[in-house]
């Protein structure tokens, strides 16, 4: 009988936890001489786990079985391979694993079909032990103490009060939105019946596998078109990520309930199951902002300035410091009291005497005076680690251009060109804070005809307008897709409570209507830039007198109109990438900021832009946080 040297490839965006630990599991079968190694492929920045064994092909079958078996999906899994190799080049000595988040996982696939089945003998057994994900060591004292019993006395509990409190996991569940909130919040739901999710949310295949992976992140999706109860126009959604929400879904799953909505506690400087937000931008899953600690190697391909730096928002602090071989990151969640006070100076991680030379706050400042968080993120998605590369001299940043679109901070387009210098291209306006003021300055520009006849036509719209109010931490692009929205006709019923005109409600359902389009052509909303004393803006009366032009032909079509908003202004991004390029030759093109958590807009930027200019993302950070944090550690500038 022949032997066959067949080797199995996990190839991630960045670590797996578990698939490290898993290599070290199938080298103890010692009669298939397996070998295990990890490689970090340059050419593509991922990295790949491998397992390599030498056996007849019957053992070599079973043993691929096993690992599809065993080898849970990562969100961070891009591909696998099986290929066949002449010789090994891995290693027989295991692996060094660390205590990590993700070790050992809450459940896997031997003991959630046991503990989460209800026809199972052991269902609802929330301390049952299993050796393959070593789940029941990942229990609190609190809930294993939990019996069948219990769990089925809570989910009688939230049937009959319609709301949960599970201090133990730091949420609370609820059977309705409820109306408590003064302030709009996109609501976050839990999945109970996953074979359901098709008829209550649009998902596409790869948000399914998503939802189903060993992270259990939490994705913004739409509800399916006129859905009888879900009302919302985008919710954040979920599968169980833990044993007690596993079983607690399976005994109201056999009552009929498809999904619950899910509160975070407020509770100050607590870490306890921050869920992992994810946004998908040039064919990658990024965290929105990344919320645990965590580290990368250091990277060599650009010159570290600075030993330590923090970055803060209303919510969290970020303290990251520079070793020899990592960078390191710290996250903090701020008590309420410094989220009002954010822009007092703070002590970082590492020296309580010394304040950090680079502390970012949040900082409105006039526009186009800052772009140190452009730069920052420009910085972060460019930095790799390459173990072959030793330079001698300084390297900088160099031909380089960053989309930073960001809800609390100004929205650019920022250059660096051959010299390393930097320069502000583009800032995207804020707007009056009223639409009355909105209104005012159309009627003192070139599209007062156009709302003239828009007031005249489309009363309820143009009122609707007049009554909005615009906060500056709305963010320039939600300002925006919020008016817009009110002139396509997609403002609240007069009946609905006037919270629902807040810009943050108006911008989701912008996006919503947007992701509802099925065509793919749509009219052309004009953004034509305006030039400034240092840069370019936005002429913003000349794209919502466009939107009004089309309204007034009578365009009915709100999702067409939401589209081509998307579409048009991803277009003019490309128009004016492909002017920078000309002038400083751009090489490398970075997009980050929170706002790419859009679904439509990051996929309308892939597609317009991504096709020339080949869009860069940092697969080991976020869209906007520990990135911001990271890349002051490489601005050549001190802020003080």
């Amino acid at each position: 009988m022949s032997m066959h040297n067949i080797r199995f490839d996990f190839i991630c965006q960045r670590p797996v936890p578990l698939y490290k630990h898993l290599c070290n599991e199938y080298l103890q079968r010692t009669e298939l001489a397996i070998s295990i190694g990890i490689e970090h492929q340059q050419n593509n920045d991922t990295i790949c786990y491998f397992i390599e064994a030498c056996a007849q092909q019957a053992e070599l079958e079973a043993l691929a079985d096993d690992i599809a078996n065993d080898f849970l999906l990562s969100v961070w899994l891009q591909k696998t391979e099986i290929k066949r190799i002449n010789h090994k080049t891995g290693q027989t000595k295991p692996f060094e694993v660390k205590q990590h988040q993700g070790l050992p996982l809450y459940f896997c696939q031997h003991c959630q079909p046991q503990l989460g089945d209800n026809q199972h003998p052991h269902f609802g057994d929330i301390n049952l032990v299993c050796e393959h994900c070593k789940g029941h060591y990942k229990l609190s004292r609190e809930l294993k103490s939990l019996t069948h019993l219990d769990i089925a006395a809570m989910a009688n509990n939230l049937l009959s009060e319609k709301t949960l409190a599970l201090p133990m996991l730091g949420i609370t569940l609820a059977l309705s939105a409820g109306n408590k909130q003064t302030q709009y919040r996109r609501p976050r739901i839990l999945v109970c019946n996953p074979n359901s999710l098709n008829s209550q949310f649009c998902v596409t295949d790869s948000q399914v596998l998503a939802l189903s992976s060993i992270e259990k992140p939490l994705l913004r999706v739409r509800p399916c078109s006129d859905h009888p109860s879900l009302h919302a126009p985008l919710y954040e959604i979920q599968f169980a990520e833990n044993r007690l929400l596993v079983i607690l879904t399976e005994m109201l799953r056999q009552k009929g309930v498809h999904w619950l909505y899910v509160n975070q506690d407020e509770v100050d400087n607590t870490k306890m199951n921050l869920p992992l937000r994810l946004a998908s931008i040039s064919h990658y899953w990024l965290p929105i902002t990344t919320l645990t600690d965590g580290n990368i190697p250091l990277p060599n391909n650009l010159t570290c300035l600075h030993d330590e730096n923090n970055y803060k928002t209303s919510k969290y602090k970020f303290l990251v410091k520079s070793t020899k071989h990592l960078l390191e990151w710290h996250v903090v969640t701020l008590p309420k009291l410094s989220q009002v006070t954010i822009s007092q100076p703070t002590k970082t991680m590492l020296d309580s005497e010394r304040h950090s030379p680079l502390e970012h706050a949040i900082d409105k400042g006039e526009p186009g005076k800052d772009i140190s968080n452009s730069l920052c993120a420009l910085s972060a998605g460019l930095l790799r680690h390459n173990i072959n590369e030793h330079h001698a001299k300084a390297l900088f940043v160099k031909n380089a251009a960053i989309l930073y679109f960001n809800k609390h901070h100004p929205s650019q387009i920022v250059t660096v060109d051959g010299h390393s210098e930097a320069e502000l291209f583009f800032e995207l306006p804020m707007l009056p804070s009223t639409g009355y003021e909105v209104c005012h300055k159309l009627s003192d520009s070139p599209q007062k005809n156009v709302l003239d006849k828009f007031k005249q036509l489309h009363p309820r719209e143009y009122n609707q307008l007049l009554d909005l109010q615009l906060l500056p931490s709305d963010g320039a692009l939600s300002q925006l897709m919020a008016v817009a929205a009110l002139i396509i006709g997609a403002g609240p019923n007069q009946d609905k409570h006037s919270k629902q005109m807040c810009v943050s409600a108006m911008a989701d359902k912008f996006i919503a209507l947007a992701m509802s389009y099925q065509g793919n052509n749509a009219p052309r909303i004009d953004f034509p830039l305006t030039k400034g004393m240092a840069h370019r803006s936005l002429n913003w009366c000349k794209t919502l007198g466009s939107l009004m032009s089309f309204k007034l032909a009578g365009d009915a079509n709100l999702a067409k109109l939401a589209f081509a908003f998307h579409d048009s202004f991803a277009d003019y991004l490309s128009h004016w990438i492909e002017h920078v390029d000309q002038n400083i030759g751009i090489k490398q093109l970075v997009v980050a900021g929170n706002e790419f958590a859009n679904p439509v807009l990051a996929e309308r930027v892939q597609l317009r832009i991504g096709k020339n200019f080949p869009l860069v993302v940092n697969p080991l950070l976020d869209l906007d946080g520990v990135n911001i944090a990271i890349g002051g550690l490489y601005l050549k500038q001190r802020r003080g």
